[in-house]
């Protein structure tokens, strides 16, 4: 008996997208490491009936590589992943955003961030409209794609619903293979992640807003953990260069 794997319909994410975003080349950093670089945080707070889970992205010439997803067991405490964070921020360079979830915590979240030292701090409220920018950012991220050799830019979903995974204008490897496309967003191969990425449901309401929601007995923790991380970049002004000084 012949099967085939098939995708749901309200998957916000499906498994394909996912896997085209997985890049062998990238492995998480450690936490206690240095790490240079543009690194931009995305932190969904839980406690009793979901984990915190922080997650760190790296933005390198309009490309987003995930560096860093850690889970925290349940019962940790605020200030512990704060900790945690802050040695995040001692040991890279640089952090240009923290995006946390206040939901349920309240504004004190972000103040107790700040007088632990962290930087860039912003609270994000979890409702339907954040939600849904959030979601929209991260998915686009995925589905965005160029061409190492021509330039060329756009998505690797076409209108005919098929995935393009090779460069449309026919560009050629030196040995003479079809270019792969590079998807803007890099992820390590991390079946957690994938898992947790691919479990996100969405419906549309009568307002026509879309309205996400997950399975029973699953976890979208580090789904949001990286949208957030996602929306970070995208709202934060790309650092401006100094111009050199003139020597007369």
């Amino acid at each position: 008996m012949l099967c085939e794997w098939t995708e749901d319909l309200n998957v916000w994410l499906p498994t394909s997208l996912i896997a085209l975003a997985q890049d062998s080349q990238i492995e998480y950093l450690p936490a206690d490491e240095s790490a240079r670089g543009d690194f931009y945080l995305g932190v969904d707070f839980g406690k009793h009936r979901d984990p915190s889970v922080v997650a760190a992205a790296e933005r390198i010439r309009g490309h987003m590589y995930l560096r860093h997803c850690n889970q925290f067991p349940l019962e940790t405490s605020y200030g512990a992943v704060i900790g945690y964070l802050r040695r995040l921020q001692d040991n890279w360079n640089s952090v240009r955003a923290v995006y946390c979830d206040k939901t349920g915590v309240g504004d004190y979240i972000v103040e107790d961030m700040e007088r632990g030292g962290l930087r860039n701090v912003t609270g994000v409220n979890f409702t339907d409209q954040s939600k849904e920018a959030m979601a929209t950012a991260l998915k686009e991220q995925m589905r965005s794609a160029n061409c190492p050799r021509c330039g060329w830019s756009g998505h690797v979903d076409t209108i005919e619903g098929e995935w393009r995974t090779t460069c449309p204008h026919g560009c050629r490897t030196d040995q003479a293979n079809p270019v792969t496309l590079r998807p803007l967003l890099h992820i390590p191969y991390d079946p957690d992640l994938f898992h947790e990425l691919n479990t996100e449901r969405y419906e549309l309401s009568k307002t026509g807003k879309l309205l996400f929601n997950h399975p029973e007995g699953t976890n979208d923790d580090r789904f949001w953990a990286l949208a957030l991380s996602i929306y970070a970049a995208e709202m934060t002004p790309l650092p401006v260069s100094k111009p050199l000084a003139r020597i007369i």
